[in-house]
């Protein structure tokens, strides 16, 4: 049996609006949301409700590895983060975002389909800045909105015995619970990982953060790799995901071709110290 999973969705803390995106993000953004829009999944339709049982299955399973910290001002505070950046989503109105902490100190985050989405209490220890979480949760909030869990049912043909999704019940739905887990522990393809961080370094900027969040915490990943005691909690993040020189790489590229301006945008560094309490 699925382990029951609770991830406040209310927005508990006032956080302030952290500012409006230029033209240049203006635009990107716009097609960044029009390329999502078109993103399709399976031989066959799975409509929104399917999706979010899929997804409550897949997170309550992530929760059971690894338990949701029991701090509630600092899940509130990474909810309202999460929520800023998700309203850039073009999915941001039919699916309700959720975000959470895990107590561990691995340094990863995950999202699964419907739109549930973790960051590691180890993860959060490594940043410094209100612009980095946004970046990571950002990356996140892309792959949902891209799909790429829910579409490895297709690419790893994970459906088989079912013809529709009247079909994704019972025995057939534990199933594809239990292989998309796999996936997000096991990590999705290079293309993927590469596309959450060009979406997401768009959604954080559009947000009024610097455009520079995400990129900053992928230097301190691979800054991090040969520290004695935070090397061994990036295994898993290392194994799952392109180089972070490659992530680095693409990011600026990505950032120049946009023409955004790293030094833009909120940092809100002080914030971030005042909601993430050092262990």
């Amino acid at each position: 049996m699925r382990r029951a999973i609770l991830i406040s969705a209310a927005v508990v803390l006032a956080i302030p609006a952290v500012g409006t995106p230029g033209a240049a993000q203006r635009g990107v953004l716009g097609s960044v949301r029009r390329a999502a829009q078109g993103a399709a999944v399976g031989s066959f339709a799975i409509g929104l409700d399917k999706e979010r049982e899929i997804g409550r299955g897949v997170a309550a399973t992530v929760a059971g590895r690894w338990h949701v910290v029991n701090d509630a001002a600092l899940n509130d505070y990474v909810n309202s983060v999460g929520t800023v950046v998700a309203q850039q989503s073009p999915r941001f109105t039919e699916l309700p975002f959720r975000f959470a902490v895990l107590d561990t100190d691995e340094i990863n985050a995950f999202a699964t389909p419907g739109g549930y989405v973790f960051v590691t209490r180890g993860a959060l220890e490594l940043m410094e800045s209100e612009a980095e979480l946004a970046g990571v949760l950002a990356h996140e909030v892309a792959h949902v909105d891209r799909k790429h869990v829910l579409e490895q049912l297709r690419k790893q043909n994970m459906l088989q015995g079912a013809q529709s999704e009247a079909d994704l019940n019972g025995f057939l739905l534990d199933q594809a619970v239990g292989r998309l887990t796999s996936v997000i522990f096991t990590g999705l393809g290079r293309g993927d990982e590469l596309e959450s961080d060009s979406i997401g370094m768009i959604y954080a900027a559009a947000s009024g953060y610097r455009p520079d969040g995400l990129v900053t915490f992928v230097r301190k990943l691979q800054q991090n790799e040969t520290n004695p005691r935070r090397g061994r909690f990036l295994a898993e993040m290392k194994a799952t995901h392109p180089a972070a020189s490659e992530r680095v790489t693409a990011l600026e590229r990505q950032a120049a071709a946009a023409h955004l301006d790293p030094g833009s945008g909120q940092l809100l560094a002080d914030r971030f110290r005042r909601f993430v309490r050092r262990r």
